[in-house]
């Protein structure tokens, strides 16, 4: 084991080896461009001018963007056949919603859009950058001295890129010096005029690569734009960069070059000089001046001469690797010896260092993933040594273009890294590779013994059943009391940030052959397994190389049978459950058209299979979210159709843009009805200057008689359906608005459950309040929705105060008797940005939307409470497919929540 003195002794060693990989000019210029216009932050566009004198094949290239802290991702990359002629422009625009909005048509369209202070990089095909702009000096992309962000202002402005003398684009390696604001904006596509490209000189760059000692020619070559009548002249100079005459690294030239009329190149030589040991990547300059013969201008006077160091360097895999996530060597040649090949994969292996020489630092990884591109021979348990280029690889070090020689078979494998209750760990304070949770085990061996998928599996590209999310603790990743990971604790709010749950982690199972592939998982299956840590697009993935299941979760998981003697009370948010017309603000379905017959029937089809199969058929169901009282009666008449059973339907319009609203299904086999209203549908405020309703989807509230043990008791249900929480955890005045209406709404519905529970015909019936209340059961530190309807509003701990609480006695939250675990009726991937030291990350966090709170009467009387599970936890696939399947089955997939029965005794009136 090294120490660690020696080992950071040998980085600070290291650190001049860094590559010199400088930027090759090529004929595409980033021109003009905008990060946000009239129509906000997604109207955005990029305007691209091919500045050579031949058709430019751009097939292939990539546009970039970088954020305000570094990570880097590709919005779009350019079709096959994509050619931009001379001096032409190409113009690429975001399509997004609320997308580009100016009256140039572009060429093509992305989606993703680009941040207000972040930046752009074009790279050629073979994912070299090629031209770049920074909006700040966090970007990633940038040259020199970024440009000022414009800001967030909805206005049509954007930067344009400076003309030299000649013309052409100015590019001095400043972005500063290069780019002037422009408002409005005018981009340019490739139906625009070209500029008209005169005769003009220009020099490439170069490259050589040393591997020993022998000298080498680079080649300079120098084009005329077109051919000349004449011969033209050019003065060429070398000058001295990191590499230096001086110093032997190559001889200097200064001459005179010739370009024969008719003909349009020429060439100059410079002599490079070898070397014998690795060392760092070295450049200079070749200059061009003095151009004679006709009209002759020099476009581009200077070019790059590239010495490319590639004698490889002895390291081991940890010195490779380093402490972040671009390795310290990357772009040089590296020999690496006697490592443990630990995982074979398609297009590759992994290899870790022998736990003999293994490094003594946790923020380092033994281990590396070298690509090979096609099937690797060497298997598992080989010891073997490796001559290969270190790559960054989507912001991750591995080796590519290697050489491979097996020494040994049969070697004992290194002892894996156990993954349980503490690692990776749960704390975003205390991250187990510093600075990110998975970074110091990529490449490395990993066991699980309690693991659990939490969601079913994604669809990626061709396959059905891909990947799926994972915690080796045993534990689903539930959203837990505390204000939202990344937003500021609000003042006068005694509460934590939320962990965000980074230990949660990406799950592969079939691309090291341990599964097969397309197995479809369900979330809540348990599994042991061994494999490797590695990074698929941006995010932390773990690749089993053995994978056992120990108890697989099946689906659908229908609540118990009703006992006989219970009254069975539910909810369900249907999710838009939409007629056929558009007679709205806004489409019910939330998209572009409303849905056809057929989808309605299939639709009515698939809720009854759940409410029946996997509610088992409750005596009252709240339903949110459904459009009219018709599609809620055909809903009724199919449950009657599919089960023996009758439902009547009862709904109220409410203020929905939309069109949604909140409703009951009553079982009228079992259950009198004596009367359904709204409460507080006409209560109004000031919402921004403009009298509204507070109620968008009124409470409803519904008296009704139900079968007891002996005679009936009375019993009141309110179906509540608050507003959603999508803008809570923001700033600026949507945030706050939205916050109050949500304050006002449970202020509106606590004072109506008060009046209920004081009144004295109903004070010895249970009262429920049940409904997808958008809200957990603890406060999110703005407005504790739940807690103020149920009298358990505490100040200290919501942005926005009450004072004294309305509602008392206090109402109890059947949830809390839900085992933890199961404690999640709603699944939302939430985007913590980059916490990890990743591109931004998409966490899945299960929540509980969907409540039951309980008078004490209720509670007196109280059986059970359970989820359906039919919904959350199935494959995205499975959902799709489900739509075709027969009985229950029919059920998964019918809505975006789990919906819920609690089961009370039913005593007469008369007793309670």
């Amino acid at each position: 084991m090294r120490s660690t003195t020696s080992r950071r002794a040998l980085w600070a060693a290291l650190a001049g080896l860094s590559a010199v990989l400088p930027l090759q000019a090529a004929d595409l210029s980033i021109t003009q461009f905008r990060v946000r216009g009239p129509a906000g932050g997604n109207d955005e566009f990029v305007e691209l001018q091919n500045t050579g004198s031949a058709p430019l094949d751009v097939s292939g290239y990539k546009l970039n963007a970088s954020n305000a802290s570094g990570t880097t991702g590709t919005r779009f990359t350019l079709p096959a056949g994509t050619t931009v002629a001379p001096g032409c422009f190409l113009l690429l625009a975001n399509g997004a919603s609320s997308g580009y909005s100016g009256s140039v048509t572009p060429d093509l369209k992305y989606s993703t859009g680009v941040t207000d202070d972040g930046g752009l990089a074009m790279l050629d095909a073979s994912g070299t950058i090629i031209d770049q702009v920074g909006l700040s000096a966090g970007s990633a992309y940038k040259l020199g001295t970024p440009l000022a962000s414009l800001g967030s202002a909805n206005q049509d402005q954007g930067y344009g890129r400076k003309t030299d003398g000649s013309g052409l684009p100015q590019s001095t390696g400043n972005n500063a010096a290069d780019w002037v604001k422009v408002a409005p904006t005018a981009p340019r596509s490739s139906a625009s005029p070209c500029a008209v490209m005169g005769l003009s000189l220009s020099i490439a760059d170069a490259t050589v690569s040393v591997r020993n000692a022998d000298d080498q020619q680079m080649p300079f070559t120098v084009t005329l734009s077109q051919p000349a009548q004449a011969d033209v002249s050019v003065h060429a100079v070398t000058a001295d960069d990191t590499a230096t005459v001086a110093a032997g690294d190559y001889d200097a030239v200064d001459t005179t070059l010739t370009i024969p009329a008719g003909s349009t190149s020429t060439t100059v030589n410079v002599t490079v000089h070898g070397a014998k040991a690795a060392g760092p990547d070295k450049a200079f300059r070749v200059n061009l001046s003095n151009a004679t013969g006709g009209d002759v201008r020099i476009a581009k006077s200077s070019a790059i001469g590239a010495i490319l160091n590639e004698i490889p360097i002895a390291a081991e895999i940890w010195q490779i690797t380093g402490r972040g996530q671009v390795s310290p060597l990357v772009g040089k040649r590296v020999a690496t010896h006697g490592n443990v090949v630990t995982a074979v994969g398609p297009a590759g292996f992994t290899m870790q260092t022998p736990d003999n020489r293994a490094d003594d630092d946790r923020l380092t990884s033994n281990g590396i993933y070298v690509f090979t591109s096609s099937a690797p021979t060497v298997k598992t348990g080989d010891l073997v040594d490796v001559e290969a280029t270190v790559d960054n690889y989507f912001n991750l070090p591995e080796l590519k273009n290697a050489s491979i020689t097996t020494t040994m078979h049969g070697a004992r494998l290194p002892k894996p890294v156990v993954f349980g209750n503490n690692v990776p760990s749960s704390d975003p304070n205390a991250l187990s590779c510093g600075d990110t949770n998975f970074q110091c085990y990529v490449g490395m061996r990993v066991s699980i013994d309690n693991g659990m998928i939490t969601t079913g599996n994604l669809r990626f590209s061709n396959e059905p059943f891909a990947e799926v999310y994972v915690t080796a603790n045993g534990k689903r990743s539930l959203r837990e009391p505390g204000v939202r990971y990344t937003v500021p604790v609000p003042d006068g709010v005694n509460l934590p940030n939320w962990s965000g749950n980074p230990q949660v982690f990406k799950m592969n199972t079939a691309d090291f052959g341990a599964v097969a592939p397309n197995t479809p998982f369900n979330a809540g299956t348990t599994f042991r397994a061994e494999g490797v840590i590695s990074y698929a697009f941006g995010a932390y993935t773990f690749i089993p190389t053995s994978f056992t299941i120990k108890k697989a979760a099946t689906l659908p998981r229908a609540v118990d049978p009703r006992p006989f003697y219970a009254v069975r009370v539910g909810a369900f948010n249907t999710e838009r459950f939409c007629d056929t017309e558009f007679n709205t603000t806004f489409t019910c379905s939330g998209g572009d058209t409303e849905p056809t017959a057929d989808q309605v029937k299939l639709k009515t089809e698939r809720l009854s299979a759940y409410i029946g199969g996997v509610l088992k058929l409750p005596d009252i169901l709240s339903v949110e979210e459904v459009k009219s009282l018709q599609v809620l009666q055909g809903l009724a008449k199919q449950l009657g159709d599919d089960y023996p059973v009758q439902y009547e339907a009862f709904l109220q319009p409410g203020h929905d843009p939309s069109g949604i609203n909140v409703g009951f299904l009553v079982r009228t086999d079992r259950v009198r009805v004596l009367d359904v209203r709204q409460l507080g549908a006409d209560e109004t405020w000031q919402d921004q200057g403009q009298t509204a309703f507070v109620h968008d989807h009124p409470p409803l509230l519904l008296t009704a008689e139900v079968p007891s043990i002996v005679g009936r008791m009375r019993i009141n249900v309110i179906a509540v359906h608050p507003k959603a929480r999508q803008n809570v955890d923001k700033t600026g005045t949507t945030a706050e608005r939205d916050r109050q209406k949500r304050f006002l709404q449970a202020k509106s519905l606590a004072t109506q459950v008060q009046a209920l529970q004081t009144d004295r015909k109903n004070r010895l019936a249970p009262l429920l309040v049940v409904g997808d209340f958008n809200a957990y059961q603890f406060t999110d530190g703005f407005t504790d929705v739940v807690g103020l309807i149920s009298g358990k509003y505490d100040d200290s701990q919501n942005l926005l105060k009450l004072g004294t609480n309305i509602v008392k006695p206090t109402l109890w939250n059947a949830v809390d008797s839900v085992p933890t675990q199961d404690r999640y009726s709603f699944l939302f991937t939430e985007n913590f940005g980059n916490i990890q030291g990743q591109a931004p990350r998409q966490v899945p966090t299960h929540q509980v939307l969907d409540h039951a709170l309980l008078n004490t009467i209720a509670r007196g009387l109280f059986l059970q409470m359970k989820y359906g599970r039919g919904n959350l936890d199935a494959p995205v696939q499975t959902l799709d497919d489900a739509a075709k399947a027969t009985g229950v089955q029919k059920a998964m997939g019918s809505s975006d929540h789990d919906g819920f029965v609690v089961d009370m005794l039913a005593l007469p009136t008369i007793l309670l």
